[in-house]
């Protein structure tokens, strides 16, 4: 018996295969038509349900872009330009509809009819205050424009393409109207040039890894070159720590810079977190002295009530640190403050000797927009609100604001590893850097994920909660309850470090588009 027992189900199967021999020809080629058939409707049905699932992810992706505070549209004023590029401009690019005016999109400028339904949409922030210093009344206008090239989410987007457009890259807009009178003054902010990434990989903190095969200058002087086309000279404020696993990007920008040798490209390198320790934030005069000569060279733009140009800003500030948002911001509205000074007093409404920090109410209405300014980059960018905001609102540091920023940075960490592969997806859908293909049956999405993403954290867990349990109910002696105490600890901590050595398999990342073939 115990022989024949293998043989058995080959033996079956081989007097089905004869039989099926035997039979007719039409009949075998009947039978396998209607095998193949049922094949296919099989696969068809399959892939109807697999594109049923995606299309349901895929809409949830659009409207988790669009319920992202932030979007904004005028049907009468240009968002997209500043005040100098709008004065500046052709009669032609004048009489343009708002649609044609900018590049977004350009396939669909051929249909006429599109002009009369379609607007521009602003991705960034505004805010419009009516305000009054000295019994005269003024608008004070804050707009930041987010760059639609290279956009993205915090780790999943560094650095620069081969286009030269930098990650996270804002244009912010300071106006002011008064008696038919308008001056504004632009900054930018934007990602260090050159070909970097810092993957999530579980560590509170990834080291950044400057690409060594890729071609820098090439993609550095692209940016730059853009850079002094839109904006004319650049003064470069690099915010980022001198020492650390910051130090190689800060010495590469410098390096760069160096190389380059434009007269219409000034670096200065200030390392915020040192010059700012132990809470000694009135230490950031001493980079406001530094740069006061530059930025009254560079000066504002300014127009007359009968539109002719006064004054035009010759070049920007273009500050950074790591993710352009916290440090960064702090820096921008201090001289963004610093250019409505001089700004106000020219158009009469400080008097001689006044200052902007004396004017209590004004002064309340600015910082509370810069912080605002802050937070809606951040969140648009890291997934939370922004750090030292505390000292925005109200010019100094606080041990509360220590506290929300910690909180804040825990919540960044739970984003960046858990859910910012979406979110980048997301982005990349809405922006049509992924096209959805119709006859595709199975989509980025669809690939299965490893068995360790499941198995390894119920290990560790499970491990972690029988250490606990041998602790609260302790053996009959006490060597056999540290035995067990310390299996179950090794095993949970052994399993704990897999996970985070194979951190990266581990994080959400993005699936639609490949950054790794893009950076």
């Amino acid at each position: 018996r115990q022989t024949t027992r293998p043989f058995l189900p080959g033996a079956f199967f081989s007097l089905i295969f004869f039989s099926f021999l035997f039979l007719p020809f039409k009949s075998r080629k009947m039978f396998l038509l209607q095998l193949s058939r049922d094949q296919y409707l099989a696969y068809w049905a399959q892939s109807i349900w697999w594109q049923l699932q995606d299309n349901k992810t895929f809409l949830t992706m659009i409207n988790h872009v669009l319920n992202v505070d932030g979007f904004y549209f005028s049907t009468t004023y240009d968002l997209t330009h500043t005040l100098q590029r709008l004065a500046n401009t052709s009669p032609e690019f004048q009489e343009m509809s708002l649609l044609e005016r900018v590049s977004l999109l350009f396939a669909y400028f051929h249909l006429p009819q599109v002009h009369r339904f379609a607007l521009p949409v602003l991705h960034g922030f505004i805010s419009m205050h009516s305000c009054s210093i000295n019994g005269k009344y003024f608008d004070w206008i804050l707009i930041s424009r987010r760059s639609c090239f290279r956009a993205g989410v915090r780790y999943y987007v560094r650095g620069i393409d081969s286009e030269g457009h930098a990650a996270n890259f804002v244009e912010t807009e300071q106006i002011v109207h008064y008696n038919g009178s308008k001056a504004s003054f632009v900054q930018t902010r934007g990602s260090i040039p050159v070909f970097w990434s810092q993957r999530p990989n579980l560590k509170y903190k990834p080291l950044p890894q400057i690409n060594k095969v890729a071609n820098h200058m090439d993609g550095f002087q692209r940016h730059f070159d853009s850079q002094v086309i839109i904006y004319g000279k650049q003064v470069i404020l690099n915010l980022v720590n001198q020492k650390g696993s910051e130090k190689p990007l800060e010495q590469a920008f410098a390096s760069m810079v160096s190389s380059l040798g434009s007269g219409m490209i000034r670096y200065i390198a200030f390392d915020f977190h040192k010059e700012c320790k132990n809470m000694r934030w009135d230490r950031l005069s001493i980079l406001l002295d530094k740069v006061a000569e530059m930025q009254d060279e560079l000066s504002y733009f300014l127009v007359d009530p009968a539109g002719k140009v006064v004054t035009n800003q010759e070049g920007v500030f273009r500050s950074n640190c790591m993710d352009c948002l916290d440090r960064t911001n702090v820096i921008q509205s201090l001289l963004a403050r610093r250019a409505l000074q001089a700004q106000l007093q020219r158009l009469g409404v400080l008097h001689v000797g006044q200052k902007i920090e004396e004017q209590d109410e004004f002064e309340k209405i600015y910082k509370n927009a810069w912080a605002d300014n802050a937070n809606a980059c951040a969140k648009q960018y890291a997934g939370t609100g922004a750090l030292k905001t505390d000292f925005t609102r109200t010019g100094k540091r606080t041990q509360l604001g220590l506290v929300m920023d910690g909180w804040n940075s825990l919540v960044r960490y739970y984003k960046n590893n858990f859910s910012d592969g979406f979110r980048q997806d997301s982005i990349d859908l809405f922006l049509g850097n992924y096209s959805v293909d119709e006859l595709e049956s199975h989509s980025p999405l669809s690939v299965p994920k490893d068995w360790k993403f499941l198995a390894l954290p119920i290990i560790m867990v499970v491990a972690f909660s029988m250490c606990i349990i041998c602790l609260l109910m302790a053996g009959d002696t006490w060597t056999e309850t540290l035995a067990y105490v310390l299996f179950w600890a090794v095993a949970s901590m052994g399993t704990f470090f897999i996970i985070l050595y194979n951190g990266k398999d581990f994080v959400d990342a993005p699936r639609l588009v490949q950054k790794e073939k893009i950076d």
